[in-house]
């Protein structure tokens, strides 16, 4: 008996493991694009369902699926009902895999296998590494396959467990219950299903009592994303919510009906397996077409019970770890938060240079955006390190080393101001009265670093080379600028016959952290292009 159970183990452990490296390598291959097809396809409910039912086929993954929608609807990309019909669809397409995987290739797990690990091991071509990690997975997924059927063979001459396993499905609600339990637990509807299966074909169970398996499986799969969505947006918790309730409508109907429903089942097919995944296909297809025409209803029911909250004025950062494990959705996300303290920065800080050099801006208020900064900095530089400690592809890997260059270049420039405002501080403190001529200068100079740095971040927001290029291309002229204010400000001291040293120290510090707090942003510039 240890035996069998250590071979099914066994078994489950290698087929869990062949769909992670299946999900993992499919995303780096797909999910980009996958996310292109939602943003652009999902403009109805009917073509958010035919989306869903695509992209959760080729990732592999619902639970992906759900956190690629929830950034669409949280970027107003899709709306709340279009991401419904992406939920109804993804139920759909997570059917598929079972559909593939009641195929008898099993015999061919070790030609993927070999071939898997040959790609891995001597082609280190991305790519080919991606299609190796996707053969090599297959073949582990139809060898766990195979050996948790094989492992189960003995237990139908075993009238202890035959016993045992009888009476606890002879309770369809228990047994459902069981099986969400499970499923939960693993992560995997597919896994608990072709569980299922191999109970039927090693004639351990019947095909009547592995019918609420499968329905219990079904809402069980929705528990991942019902956990990782306490840790998302609103959005999220109402896709989440959203799912449950509809999974969970389906299989209180089917278990209510579950007699008509045995009955219906020996006409799907010949084959026990494919029986079971024809009802598991069915069954979410006909609960999608149930809850199809009460989207709009259902969306106007969550808008009442969960209405969206007033935006806060203050500034947050908003990261969510679970989007760590579809990296393409995690860069995207910490590219967003760049861009939004880049604005934030724009606004609230270079823009009021100008008013504090007029004393109309006062310190502590631009003080308080460099306290935003670094807190900011902190959280996404260390969410970006703990991306970077996932599987990224090389083009992965270029974008965080960007995003941390670009954030490293905001928070230096958070610091630079404050430099700037010290030196500036120093003016008053020494006695020091500027002409109008210099403060005009400064006044020049900060028009330029307000140009650069609006110009920088709209070439990194909207990845525009071209602006990046002609951004950079100023700074001739700002070189230029700094050389004639310097000269004129040597001559204006000299025809004033001014020995004060203390008036170029301070004022020459003053330029020097502005020509600084320009370099830095064209640094931002420099990073779009890629050449920092």
């Amino acid at each position: 008996m240890f035996s069998i159970l250590l071979a099914f183990l066994g078994g489950l452990g290698i087929f869990l493991y062949g769909t992670h490296i299946l999900g993992s390598a499919l995303q780096q291959l797909a999910a980009t694009r996958m996310r292109t097809l939602l943003s652009t396809v999902t403009n109805t409910r009917l073509k958010g369902v035919l989306s869903g039912i695509v992209v959760t086929f080729f990732l592999q993954s619902s639970t992906v699926t759900s956190i690629l929608v929830v950034g669409l609807v949280g970027g107003s990309v899709i709306t709340l009902s279009q991401a419904f019909g992406v939920i109804l669809g993804s139920a759909i397409g997570t059917t598929f895999t079972v559909q593939v995987l009641t195929f008898d290739i099993t015999k061919y797990s070790a030609a993927f296998i070999f071939i898997g690990a040959i790609f891995i091991m001597f082609l280190k071509k991305q790519l080919y590494q991606n299609v190796g990690s996707i053969s090599l997975s297959i073949g582990f997924i139809f060898f766990g396959i195979g050996t948790i059927t094989s492992s189960l063979e003995p237990l139908s001459e075993n009238q202890e467990v035959l016993s045992y396993l009888t009476s606890i499905s002879a309770n369809p609600v228990i047994f459902a219950l069981l099986s969400m339990i499970l499923t939960a637990l693993m992560h995997s509807s597919a896994a608990m299903i072709i569980i299922g299966i191999a109970f039927v074909q090693s004639d351990v169970l019947t095909l009547e009592a592995i019918i609420p398996l499968v329905l219990g499986a079904n809402i069980g799969s929705t528990f991942p994303a019902v956990i990782s969505s306490f840790a998302s947006t609103g959005e999220g918790r109402k896709l989440a919510l959203f799912n449950v309730l509809f999974k969970g409508t389906g299989v209180i109907l089917a278990l209510l009906g579950l007699t008509w429903v045995i009955d219906i089942i020996p006409f799907l097919s010949d084959s026990s397996g494919r029986q079971i995944a024809n009802f598991h296909t069915l069954f979410n297809i006909a609960i999608a077409m149930l809850f199809f025409p009460l989207v709009p209803l259902i969306k106007r029911l969550f808008i009442l019970l969960f209405p969206t909250k007033e935006p806060e004025i203050a500034y947050e950062t908003k990261l969510y770890n679970n989007l760590l494990e579809i990296p393409d959705e995690a860069l995207n996300s910490s590219r967003k938060e760049i861009i939004h303290l880049s604005e934030h920065v724009q606004e609230q800080m270079i823009m009021q240079l100008k008013g504090y050099v007029e004393k109309a801006v006062s310190k502590e208020t631009i003080f308080e955006v460099e306290n935003t900064i670094d807190t900011s900095y902190v959280a996404i530089q260390q969410y970006l390190l703990k991306l970077g400690q996932k599987n990224l592809s090389e083009e992965q890997s270029n974008l965080e080393v960007k995003l941390l260059n670009i954030l490293n270049d905001i928070e230096n420039i958070g610091d630079t101001t404050i430099h700037f405002i010290q030196k500036a501080q120093k003016i008053e403190e020494n006695n020091i009265i500027l002409t109008e001529k210099d403060l005009d200068q400064i006044k020049t100079l900060l028009g330029y670093i307000e140009k650069t740095f609006q110009n920088s971040v709209e070439a990194f927001k909207q990845q525009d080379d071209t602006l990046a290029r002609q951004t950079i291309q100023s700074q001739s002229d700002v070189e230029a600028f700094e050389k004639d204010i310097k000269f004129e400000h040597f001559n204006s001291l000299i025809y004033k016959q001014e020995h004060n040293p203390n008036i170029s120290a301070v004022y020459l510090d003053v330029i020097n952290e502005l020509i600084q707090l320009h370099h830095l942003t064209m640094n931002i510039s420099r990073t779009v292009l890629g050449l920092v």
